[in-house]
Parts: structure tokens; C-alpha cells; sequence
């Protein structure tokens, strides 16, 4: 759906978007396909949702994802993320998922650490995650705001994930000129094709 193979991807998303639930999908389709995968977050996703979406990967697969749990501590983790990426290549994935906190402007050092972060794209995959926030002064054309600001944007290449309005169960992916459709599935999401 999104590509993000050789850049680094920030997936910004409104609340209960699926974030989480896509980026499991991207994680499954790596391993899957004979990559590793290393998902960093600050909190530990679903359990349910988790074994949902891995169920199809074999032991020896679940053995090439690597978890860690930074809590509140992006900036202070990253050391062992990056030690982790040594030998990742263009097969494997690197997910931050909820880089920074969801409310309030993201914290400097989590910024610095995320851009730092973005520098090994040269060599393996990575999207970093976030929970977007209402546009009150109304000058987004989506209502929602992203993270980070201009210094995540010039290091990331930004997507939204937003509930479709109408739609029950349909997202919507926009950004780079792109909008796709997208259902919420026990895989995580799939997008809808016309």
C-alpha cells in the first residue's frame, strides 16, 4: 500500500486509526517473505490484535522480530535500536511505533533520536508512527495536524491515516499526492480496490 522501501516513512494517524494494526501487517508480509523486523514502541500493542495478525508466522519466523518496550524513553532506547540494525538490509524492517507521546508537542530529544533514526534508510526499512492531533485554527485541508513538525517532515515522508467519515471500518492512507482506501481485516489493513 505505501511504499516505503529506501526512505523513511512517518505514519500519522487520528485515534483508533489502525496505526498500530497496519504497520503489524507490514511486519507479517517481511517476515514472511525471509526479512527480520525490529518494533520499538512505547507501549505494547494488543495481545489479541498481536497473535490476529502474526498467526500465519511460524516459530522460526517470530524468532526474527525483535521487541522492544521504551516506555517513555524513545531517545534514551535508540543506542539499542540502531545496535539492533547493524546488519538489517533492504529485507528487513525497522517500526518505532508511537515515537513520541500522543498529547502535547513531541519532546526534543524525541525529535533529535527520530532523525537520527531516519539516517539508516540508506540500508533498511523504517517507519516511525504517532497519533496526529485536531487542526483547530482549521488551515488543514484534513482537520488533522502531524508531530514533529518541519524538522520530522524534511527527515520523513509523512502519510495519515484517518477513519473514513462515512465508511465503517474503511481508512483512509493520503499523502504524496496518493489518497488509498483501506479496510480494517484480521491481516491489519487491506486496501480496497475498485
Amino acid at each position: 500500500m505505501i511504499d516505503f522501501e529506501g526512505r523513511a516513512v512517518h505514519i500519522s494517524a487520528s485515534p483508533g486509526a489502525g496505526k498500530t494494526s497496519l504497520c503489524l501487517g507490514i511486519v507479517s508480509d517481511t517476515v514472511s517473505n525471509g526479512g527480520r523486523a525490529i518494533w520499538a514502541c512505547r507501549k505494547m500493542p494488543d495481545s489479541d490484535r498481536f497473535r490476529e495478525i502474526l498467526h500465519d508466522i511460524d516459530e522460526q519466523g517470530l524468532m526474527s522480530i525483535s521487541i522492544l518496550n521504551f516506555s517513555t524513553d524513545f531517545a534514551g532506547n535508540l543506542a539499542l535500536i540502531l545496535t539492533g540494525t547493524e546488519d538489517f538490509g533492504r529485507d528487513d524492517i525497522v517500526i518505532v511505533d508511537d515515537w513520541c507521546e500522543s498529547h502535547g508537542r513531541a519532546r526534543k530529544d524525541d525529535v533529535n533520536a527520530a532523525k537520527k533514526l531516519s539516517m539508516i534508510t540508506h540500508k533498511t526499512n523504517l517507519i516511525i508512527t504517532s497519533s496526529s492531533y485536531e487542526d483547530a485554527s482549521g488551515f488543514s485541508d484534513s482537520g488533522w495536524l502531524t508531530r514533529g513538525g518541519t524538522q520530522i517532515e524534511s527527515s520523513y515522508v509523512t502519510f495519515l491515516l484517518l477513519k473514513h467519515p462515512k465508511k465503517d471500518g474503511v481508512r483512509i492512507i493520503s499523502g504524496e499526492d496518493i489518497v488509498i482506501l483501506a479496510k480494517m481485516t484480521s491481516k491489519g489493513l487491506e486496501e480496497l480496490v475498485n
